[in-house]
């Protein structure tokens, strides 16, 4: 029978219950009760909410280790407007591009962030899917690096993004929520890996054409 989650040891502070398809046929859903995330169940999705990371998502008989979800910022430098991003990272290597196609063809995934300085609480577009080394990252930010930026920083912001996955008709989607927040600090978007910055740029210029 197919899984719902990793399965995983049995430990102190995991709780384990079953959970009921719309063909009324069991899985096991575990999860721990203290510590990476907690859950709930509907009738058609079970949702976590991830309080810190790493965290193992499942693709019906994949696991694809979510390993961060951080904001970055970029700072332009002729009017001193800031750009948000928010890039996710999943480890995808042990899909090959077959199961690639099949969980691209089921996740949908959602941004947003929220800033007082800015008057800013908007949903995000997101910009690209970037594999890179065994590894995915999800960009979100606004959709055309030619619109114009936001006049304050982005520290005291919050953010969250949603991997929503379908397993298929028999079995409950699964649902990942995170919500992050900074403080005094956020991360310049120079930091993060050349290849992946200039992919993101490329992506954003595109979307800036005229469609023809």
């Amino acid at each position: 029978m197919k899984k719902y989650l990793l399965t995983i040891a049995l430990t102190l502070g995991v709780i384990c219950i079953t959970g009921c398809s719309k063909d009324s046929k069991v899985s096991q859903i575990i999860a721990e009760s203290m510590g990476e995330a907690t859950f709930y169940e509907e009738d058609k999705r079970v949702t976590f909410t991830l309080r810190s990371f790493p965290y193992d998502m499942e693709y019906k008989k994949y696991t694809l280790p979510y390993l961060s979800c951080e904001l970055y910022q970029e700072k332009s430098d002729d009017n001193d407007t800031y750009t948000p991003y928010v890039i996710a990272k999943v480890n995808i290597s042990e899909m090959d591009d077959e199961a690639l196609l099949g969980f691209d063809e089921d996740l949908f995934v959602y941004g947003k962030i929220s800033n007082d300085k800015n008057q800013l609480n908007k949903d995000l577009s997101k910009i690209c899917k970037i594999d890179h080394d065994g590894y995915r990252y999800y960009v979100f930010s606004k959709a055309s690096s030619t619109s114009d930026g936001y006049k304050y920083d982005f520290t005291e912001s919050s953010f969250s993004l949603t991997f929503f996955i379908l397993q298929g008709e028999e079995y409950r989607a699964l649902q990942f929520d995170y919500q992050g927040y900074t403080s005094s600090t956020v991360k310049d978007l120079n930091e993060i890996d050349n290849d992946i910055r200039h992919e993101i740029k490329q992506k954003q210029l595109e979307a800036a054409k005229p469609k023809i």
